[in-house]
């Protein structure tokens, strides 16, 4: 999975690493996009990540859970529109 690796097209990675876009930050504008911002903190997907998960679950839960876990963490990227 490109989430956990961070080698993926989120602006963090395609900005430091590949000079593909012009700057590391996410469209929220409060830091990086990386796949932490994403899934734990960017404020644009809040709605979506409380609806994907009503309660509060770690990173490494989303990245490294079980089968449920990571068929939730599927369903969040594909509802966000993100390509990663």
């Amino acid at each position: 999975m490109r989430l956990r690796t961070g080698h993926n097209r989120l602006n963090a990675h395609m900005s430091l690493k590949r000079k593909l876009v012009l700057s590391p930050t996410c469209s929220c504008g409060l830091e990086d996009q990386t796949t932490e911002h994403i899934l734990q903190r960017c404020t644009i997907l809040e709605s979506l990540r409380k609806t994907v998960w009503p309660t509060a679950v770690s990173l490494h839960c989303k990245l490294y859970g079980g089968k449920e876990d990571l068929e939730k963490t599927a369903t969040f990227v594909s509802l966000s529109g993100l390509t990663i």
